[in-house]
C-alpha cells in the first residue's frame, strides 16, 4: 500500500524510526538473500533451450565445383576449364544451431501475514501498526529487486562472457561458438568433382553463460514486530527477518506481475544487457577467388573460394527485464 518507516530500538530501548541508511541496509540484505537462492534461474541444456531465438553460427563455403571438357592431347588452354562466369559464388550456410539456454521460474507462495501482525511495525498518527504484506513489498522488496534488475553484476543474475572464467562469477557452460571461413585452408588440390563444396572453418570466439556469485552478507538493524500471544513488541532475530525477506524476494521476482524478473536472448536494444554480445561473424564484400585444378588427364575443374572482410552477421544479447 505504501512505503513505511519501520521502528527499531535505540541504545536506551526507545522506539525510533529507521534512518534512510538503515532502510537501505535492509534492501541490501534482500539482494543478498535473493542471490543465495534466486527464484528465476538460467541453466545450460544440451538442446531445446526455451529462451528464443536459437542462435545460428554461419560462415561462407566455396561455390559448387564445376568440371570442364578439355582434351589434354591438344594442349591445355584456359578454355578447357569452366569459365568464371559459370561457377557459383561462395555462399553462406548454417554450421551449427545453438539453443542451450533455458529459463525457469520457481512456483512460490507469498509470506503469510499471520493475524496481520507478522511484519515490522511503524508509527502512524501516534499509533503503532504492523506493515501489511504490500507495505513490506513497497518498502523493501520491490526497491531491492529494482536494483537487482538495473545492471549487470547483481547477485542472483547472469551474464554472457567471452571466456569461461571471470572474477566474481561461476561458469555454467558454453552457449555459442562463432566460426568463420578459413581462407588459407581452401586449396585447388581439394577441388572435387562437379557439384561438390569446400567448407573449411576456424573458431573465432566462444561465448559462455556465467552466474554472478553472491555478495557478502550485509548487516542490518533488528526490526520490531507485535507478538501474537500478548501483543507486546519484540525484536526479530536475524533468522526470522531473513525468512520473510527472502521468501518475499523470491515470490515477487517469480510471480508478482509488474515486478517479475525475466531474461531474454534477442537482437534488440531494450532492457538491461548482461555482458558481452554473442556475435556470429562472416566474411562479406568479396567476389570469390576463381581457382582452377587439373588433377589428371582430361579432368579440368574450377571453383570459387571465399574472400572478403569480417563483418557481424547477427548479434544476440542476454537481457534482463521486469514483467
Amino acid at each position: 500500500m505504501a512505503v513505511r518507516t519501520p521502528l527499531i530500538l535505540d541504545g536506551s530501548n526507545n522506539l525510533i524510526e529507521m534512518s534512510t541508511a538503515q532502510i537501505n541496509a535492509v534492501k541490501d540484505r534482500c539482494r543478498y538473500l535473493y542471490g543465495s537462492d534466486p527464484s528465476v534461474a538460467l541453466s545450460i541444456v544440451s538442446s531445446g533451450g526455451n529462451i528464443s531465438p536459437a542462435m545460428i553460427d554461419t560462415r561462407l563455403r566455396s561455390g559448387a565445383s564445376e568440371t570442364g571438357s578439355g582434351n589434354q592431347v591438344t594442349g591445355i588452354t584456359a578454355a578447357d576449364y569452366p569459365a568464371e562466369g559459370t561457377t557459383d559464388e561462395p555462399a553462406a550456410f548454417n554450421v551449427t544451431t545453438y539453443d542451450k539456454v533455458s529459463q525457469s521460474a520457481a512456483n512460490t507462495t507469498e509470506s503469510a501475514d499471520t493475524n496481520n501482525v507478522a511484519f515490522p511495525i511503524y508509527q502512524t498518527g501516534g499509533n503503532i501498526q504492523a506493515m501489511s504484506l504490500t507495505d513490506l513489498y513497497d518498502t523493501f522488496i520491490k526497491p531491492a529487486l529494482n536494483t537487482v534488475a538495473s545492471a549487470v553484476g547483481q547477485p542472483g543474475t547472469y551474464r554472457m562472457h567471452t571466456s569461461n572464467a571471470l572474477s566474481g562469477y561461476t561458469n555454467l557452460g558454453l552457449v555459442f561458438t562463432d566460426t568463420r571461413a578459413n581462407i588459407g585452408a581452401f586449396s585447388a588440390s581439394l577441388i572435387g568433382t562437379s557439384g561438390t563444396f569446400q567448407q573449411h572453418g576456424s573458431t573465432i570466439q566462444s561465448f559462455y553463460l556465467l552466474s554472478k556469485n553472491n555478495i557478502t552478507a550485509p548487516s542490518m538493524e533488528q526490526m520490531l514486530f507485535i507478538r501474537n500471544s500478548d501483543k507486546n513488541i519484540e525484536e526479530y532475530t536475524q533468522a526470522e527477518m531473513d525468512t520473510f525477506l527472502k521468501n518475499s524476494m523470491r515470490h515477487v521476482a517469480s510471480e508478482v506481475t509488474g515486478s517479475k524478473i525475466r531474461y531474454k536472448l534477442d537482437t534488440g536494444t531494450d532492457a538491461v544487457q548482461l555482458g558481452s554480445s554473442v556475435t556470429d561473424t562472416i566474411l562479406t564484400g568479396g567476389s570469390g577467388v576463381y581457382t582452377i585444378s587439373n588433377p589428371s588427364a582430361d579432368d579440368y575443374r574450377a571453383q570459387e573460394f571465399p574472400d572478403g572482410t569480417e563483418a557481424t552477421a547477427t548479434a544476440w544479447n542476454l537481457r534482463m527485464y521486469r514483467a
